[in-house]
């Protein structure tokens, strides 16, 4: 504990804590903006993608930034993302539109033994536009940019202690690489920042929540054993992404390291499935997950 102070004589630290994260998306540091392996590799004009995920999270140890870590808290996190994708061409270059949503829910929520229910609904929706402004197929070299933009239509009561949406706009920015070495072995790292807007309509008590970006770095390392399997080990972190309630900082912040673990199959040359392990190993300012997992079926037409 950062300021040497029991959990028993923080009743007022819990109540912030309450605050901190009532009107918030739990844990939901830009997931939407998460690569997978081979994620930069672009397909040809007219394929279309479909894709389900099916995510688990067990969460503990709370944390508020130049507070304490609160050990006795727990969140569970189901999350079931649907995806379509549709690759073009513009001005020669591969380019590809995207929408998604997620829905969700939290259950078990606890801080420091201070319940704070569950909740039920969808995030807000995301579309997206990316560009490859640089392919290279002979060396499997490729540059990827990309935008999202997600309007605040997620499920939202400022009256809860939890929620799936959190009543904001959001922006990402995205700066990808793909480089092969050799017949199999790739990487693919990922820089972005994302942008929030205020939520206007927060807890009661505090009228505004605003929040500073946040910026992502992503690796992964790849190898292929063969033309269907693939396996992948890579790296997530997040930094900044301080909020403030009416203007005063709250203990939230987006500071996450992570370590990931991936295997993917094609089970036809149309049907890959996949699976992806992760686990926090550092976390400031919010829940840390000492476990997840997600399912992927990736259908290309």
């Amino acid at each position: 504990m950062r300021f040497g102070r029991s959990v028993s004589c923080s009743a007022r630290r819990l109540a912030a804590v309450a605050l901190c994260i009532a009107g918030l998306g739990v844990a939901t540091r830009a997931r939407a903006q998460e690569i997978e392996p081979f994620a930069f590799v672009p397909l040809p004009a007219g394929t279309n993608l479909l894709l389900w995920y099916q995510a688990y999270g067990h969460l503990t140890d709370y944390n508020v930034a130049r507070g304490q870590t609160f050990k006795d808290s727990k969140l569970e996190i189901n999350a079931s993302t649907f995806t379509y994708e549709r690759y073009f061409d513009v001005a020669g270059h591969p380019a590809a539109l995207e929408v998604f949503d997620t829905f969700s829910s939290y259950s078990g929520g606890n801080v420091g033994g201070l319940r704070l229910g569950s909740a039920f609904g969808s995030t807000n929706p995301t579309v997206a536009a990316v560009i490859w402004p640089y392919v290279n197929t002979a060396t499997g070299s490729n540059v990827f940019l990309g935008g999202f933009l997600s309007p605040p239509l997620g499920s939202y009561d400022r009256r809860s202690r939890i929620n799936i949406g959190d009543n904001r706009w959001r922006g990402t920015l995205q700066l990808g690489l793909t480089q092969a070495l050799g017949p199999r072995f790739s990487f693919e790292a990922a820089f972005d920042t994302q942008f929030y807007g205020n939520n206007n309509r927060y807890y009661p008590g505090s009228t505004r929540l605003s929040q500073d970006n946040t910026y992502r770095a992503q690796i992964w390392a790849n190898w292929r054993w063969n033309p269907a399997l693939t396996t992948s080990l890579g790296y997530e972190g997040f930094f900044g992404g301080s909020q403030r309630s009416d203007g005063v900082f709250n203990g939230n912040k987006t500071e996450e390291q992570r370590l990931r673990a991936n295997a993917a199959y094609f089970v036809t040359p149309a049907l890959q499935a996949m699976l992806d392990l992760t686990h926090d190993v550092h976390v400031t300012g919010g829940y840390n997950q000492a476990f997840g997992a997600q399912i992927r079926l990736l259908y290309i037409f």
